[in-house]
């Protein structure tokens, strides 16, 4: 307990003590910036129900074609001390990434990064997301992080594409989420003034040996006070347990410049979790600063047994 309070207490010094510079602190004389973020979470289904969700640092760096970006956490956490129900405190490598720009419209990637896919892996930060849970496609149809190359071109100006490939162990630890040892995934995005849309799939070998392959599409429309963010994505392994389909679709409305509401309505279907339902989630945020963020949803199912309140706080540093 005491070690909780002391890393508490030291990322809100941080918070409230330094100068900020977009974020974190930026070593004297060195394009090197150091920060982190903290998410506490209250939610009433969980044998912990208030948790330390994510305690994280982040590490970056800039230059004229090289950027650096590392980030380590420690996940669920809870007030006895013990993180994923272990009494040993894990440090997960959730990124680790080096980019190289070729020029301003080829870049290759190397590390750990967020994979490619989708627009809601792209920003896997809670305190940057418009609601606290995540849908079902992000840790149960594709590997949210790949460890491997990609390389991404952007030689017109309302398009990009990228490739991935891994073929090799996955330098972070095994969490609730898909982790593999091959994956080659291809992704596409096209770009109009307040639109998007973007088609991206993929292969991926987990540790245990299963392949399976997914395919999705999703949509973003941005407004001034108005957001819809739509995605529907299909996956297949070989031996069965497949996921049909998985899909939501989620409008924000933008009530003030520290205020906004949000609506997911979800389906899917996981023949391995034995899971054919529909999630219905309606959530508020209030972010009385720029780097904080306090949050409040109700989440209804229509099959599983987790209808709940669910609240979070959080920080960046």
């Amino acid at each position: 307990m005491q070690k909780i309070v002391g890393i508490v207490l030291l990322c809100f010094s941080l918070t409230y003590g330094i100068e900020h510079v977009d974020y974190g602190w930026n070593v004297p004389n060195t394009p090197i910036y150091i920060g982190g973020y903290i998410d506490a979470v209250y939610d009433e289904t969980q044998e912990d129900s208030f948790l330390f969700d994510d305690i994280a640092l982040l590490v970056s760096a800039n230059g004229e074609h090289f950027d650096f970006l590392g980030e380590a956490e420690i996940s669920h956490l809870s007030l006895d001390g013990k993180s994923n129900n272990s009494a040993d405190l894990r440090v997960n490598l959730e990124r680790f990434q080096l980019s190289y720009a070729l020029n301003d419209e080829n870049q290759f990637t190397v590390g750990r990064f967020n994979s490619d896919i989708g627009y809601w892996n792209q920003t896997p930060v809670n305190i940057l997301q418009d609601s606290i849970t995540d849908p079902h496609i992000i840790r149960h149809v594709f590997p949210k992080a790949t460890t491997g190359l990609m390389y991404k071109n952007s030689s017109e100006s309302d398009s990009s594409y990228s490739v991935t490939v891994q073929h090799n162990k996955d330098i972070g630890q095994k969490d609730e989420s898909i982790v593999a040892d091959r994956h080659l995934a291809l992704s596409y995005k096209r770009e109009y003034d307040d639109f998007s849309w973007r088609v991206g799939g993929g292969f991926y070998r987990e540790i245990d040996g299963l392949e399976s392959r997914y395919m999705g599409a999703g949509i973003d429309y941005q407004l001034d006070n108005f957001s819809l963010l739509a995605e529907l994505f299909t996956h297949k392994s070989e031996k069965g347990n497949n996921k049909p389909y998985s899909a939501y679709i989620q409008p924000v409305w933008y009530y003030s410049e520290r205020q906004n509401f949000v609506l997911r309505l979800e389906r899917y279907n996981d023949e391995l979790l034995g899971a054919n339902e529909g999630i219905a989630l309606l959530g508020y945020t209030y972010r009385p600063l720029s780097n904080m963020a306090l949050k409040a949803e109700y989440v209804y199912h229509t099959q599983e047994p987790l209808d709940r309140f669910v609240y979070s706080f959080s920080v960046m540093f």
